[in-house]
């Protein structure tokens, strides 16, 4: 599957769909996150690393509730299989960004300076609900890319050992929400891995 950059704004709107599945009270996985420029840009980085967690907590949240690749043999679209393809593609942007810094590549950048998200959708579990909090995901996401962006932007060139080890920590937590993602996707077999670490 192509990487492709997502933008917030490409994914900011949720689905509508209406379905008769009950919610369930769900407990929230909010997301606030202040970026300071005076700190380390290791620590900047673990910060993103702390968002990326969170998107991967709600991501199971969601996957709990389906069984295993639920969208493997869909062929027409669906509200939730487009949102599960929303969040794919906002893993493995941010995945591509990390990439590339360690390669020591040009970002994107800058980002906002402040991300939240309430995780609003949380006590939805009806399809409605989980499309929109997959949507949410890939907006958080997407801004914790454009953060990323504007963290490294400054100082481009390779990255020194404990920006290069942040990275590292970094690209797991996106490997594990990526996969996650994928796997709502693809067949079981021969599964889906997401590529390696490529600091």
């Amino acid at each position: 599957m192509p990487v492709t950059r997502v933008r917030a704004a490409a994914i900011a709107a949720l689905f509508i769909v209406i379905s008769a599945s009950p919610a369930s009270a769900v407990s929230r996985i909010p997301v606030h996150s202040t970026d300071d420029p005076a700190s380390p840009t290791a620590n900047r980085i673990d910060a993103v690393t702390n968002i990326v967690e969170a998107t991967n907590a709600r991501l199971e949240r969601v996957a709990s509730a389906y069984p295993p690749n639920p969208c493997a043999d869909i062929t027409e679209p669906t509200a939730f299989c487009d949102a599960a393809i929303g969040a794919f593609a906002a893993y493995s942007a941010v995945g591509q960004s990390v990439a590339d810094a360690c390669a020591g590549g040009p970002l994107d950048g800058p980002g906002d300076a402040v991300i939240t998200d309430a995780d609003a959708f949380a006590a939805d579990m009806s399809a409605t609900g989980l499309a929109n909090q997959l949507a949410s995901i890939a907006v958080v996401l997407g801004n914790a890319d454009d953060r990323l962006g504007g963290i490294l932007t400054p100082s481009p060139g390779p990255p020194d050992a404990p920006v290069t080890t942040s990275l590292g920590v970094l690209y797991a937590a996106i490997a594990d929400g990526g996969t996650v993602a994928g796997g709502l996707l693809h067949p079981p077999d021969p599964g889906f891995e997401y590529p390696p670490n490529p600091c």
